[in-house]
């Protein structure tokens, strides 16, 4: 899997939303947005969980000794990642109480925020990240990864010269080699042949 190439071309915009956003809800629709346009050619990821929580509700599992702290912070949610951001009354944003300086902030969140690093680049991938929630079963705009077809594209979600994954739902998605395709699709036709006589 491969990062989203331009990812950085959105730092300056992240910090400054960072800078210039003082309400938690305001920070939640702005952060939403942009994800969005960090992923409008991969439109087909999976945003993360945006939440917000009691801050109080985090004492000593996220923040352990600033009594400033506003009532409520931003959870981010995606896999393994949980990003906690609220405000205190300096007037700054703090970060899982590690960070608050807008450009460490926006480095950790496009480092550790999952989907912008995980853009596939063949169907196992694909088939992975469908399984793991990270994409939305959207097959309409999945990605291709060949300029040639298979034969037969029933059921077919996407491919590359080598292998291709077939399925109607995540529960019942498969890889096929193309040679397994081919073999397949030749023994349907045959018994639909056969079935006719």
């Amino acid at each position: 899997m491969k990062s989203i190439p331009n990812l950085q071309d959105y730092k300056i915009e992240l910090i400054q939303i960072l800078s210039n956003t003082k309400d938690v809800e305001l920070l939640k629709e702005s952060l939403r947005k942009l994800f969005l346009e960090v992923l409008k050619n991969n439109s087909y990821m999976s945003l993360p969980e945006f939440k917000i929580v009691p801050t109080e509700s985090l004492q000593f599992s996220v923040w352990y000794q600033d009594p400033d702290a506003i009532t409520e912070t931003l959870r981010i949610h995606q896999e393994k990642c949980d990003l906690y951001l609220w405000r205190c009354t300096d007037e700054k944003w703090y970060l899982d109480d590690l960070y608050n300086n807008a450009s460490e902030i926006t480095e950790q969140i496009l480092a550790r925020i999952p989907i912008f690093h995980k853009i596939p680049e063949n169907p196992k991938e694909v088939k992975a990240l469908l399984e793991s929630g990270l994409m939305d079963f959207k097959p309409e705009i999945f990605p291709i990864f060949s300029k040639n077809k298979p034969n037969d594209l029933n059921e077919v979600l996407t491919w590359d010269d080598r292998f291709l994954l077939v399925g109607t739902k995540v529960e019942n998605l498969k890889i096929y080699s193309l040679t397994e395709w081919d073999m397949l699709i030749e023994r349907e036709d045959f018994y639909k042949k056969v079935g006719q006589l």
